[in-house]
């Protein structure tokens, strides 16, 4: 065979070889490729890359486990697909779960979405993107950035009280360690409204059903996850807090029948009126971006430190 021969021989592989070559199905890269473990499909193993409590959106692995129903369906323990998953349909709005199920992170889109009407502001009625971020809420009602600034201001006023030519005194206390004024200080203004309206419902839940040592860590948990660049301005105030006291759960072991008190996880839901599949999706956010484990040293129990070898 001639050189000439040869050569048109090697060129004709490589390029075979390049056709059938795996690439990532959300970007096209070939390099370092692995499979998701929800639907098989090739994709960049990246998540090495992501930075916590960033949100960024730069790793094409993280986006299709977290921003789809896809990835999401299997992260839960959903049976059957995805598609016609009742659960997955239940468990989020009809907006969030069209954008879940048919945004860019999908290898397959979803099919006939359902059709919805647009999210608007409870205060002066603009357009809300849920898939977008930057809005609060309170209750039912859903507030756009400039509205949510204008009620953290109100929030921050009523905070300060009455003005008064009396001299200064110190915040009152409550049962916890420190007053909510004083927490407010370690978190940005554009997150007070949402830290009160979660400390408002794990403060209640832990006076009914907890106790003084458990409120005072979600208090210091809220303070954690309302920070820049977190998702707890996403979805309701009531499915944060029951996952900031089920991740603490986990951490001191809530569910032991040994300890007092001790409550099972379908009760910690119940409690905050949100389904189990819900709460666990948030805590899954709050484990992953504070790095917690069973007896954590920062977020163990006081009463449990002195038998806490991590401490």
């Amino acid at each position: 065979m001639s050189d000439k021969r040869k050569k048109q021989k090697r060129r004709k592989a490589r390029r075979a070889k390049k056709r059938t070559r795996p690439a990532c199905g959300l970007c096209g890269s070939t390099e370092n490729l692995t499979k998701t473990e929800c639907c098989g499909n090739w994709i960049c193993d990246d998540e090495h890359e992501y930075v916590m409590f960033s949100y960024a959106r730069n790793s094409c692995y993280r986006n299709h486990r977290r921003y789809t129903l896809c990835g999401l369906h299997h992260t839960e323990g959903h049976e059957g697909n995805w598609q016609d998953c009742d659960q997955c349909r239940e468990g989020m709005e009809t907006e969030m779960y069209v954008h879940y199920g048919t945004n860019e992170y999908n290898f397959e889109k979803l099919s006939n979405p359902p059709a919805y009407e647009p999210t608007r502001c409870h205060a002066c009625g603009e357009v809300i993107v849920l898939g977008d971020g930057g809005y609060s809420m309170k209750g039912e009602d859903y507030f756009c950035p400039k509205c949510s600034a204008k009620r953290m201001n109100e929030l921050m006023l009523a905070l300060q009280g009455p003005k008064s030519n009396a001299p200064d005194r110190q915040p009152e206390k409550d049962s916890a360690n420190g007053s909510l004024r004083e927490w407010l200080n370690d978190v940005p203004d554009a997150y007070a409204v949402r830290f009160s309206e979660v400390v408002k419902l794990t403060d209640a839940f832990c006076d009914d059903h907890l106790n003084v040592e458990y409120k005072e860590l979600c208090r210091e948990m809220a303070v954690a996850v309302c920070q820049d660049g977190s998702a707890v301005l996403k979805g309701k105030p009531e499915s944060w807090a029951a996952g900031i006291v089920y991740s603490l759960g986990r951490v001191n072991f809530l569910s032991d029948p040994s300890q007092t008190p001790h409550m099972k996880s379908k009760h910690i839901a119940e409690g905050f009126g949100v389904s189990v599949a819900t709460m666990q999706a948030k805590s899954k956010v709050i484990r992953e971006g504070l790095d917690l484990f069973p007896f954590h040293p920062d977020w163990c129990l006081s009463s449990l430190r002195e038998s806490n070898l991590l401490t």
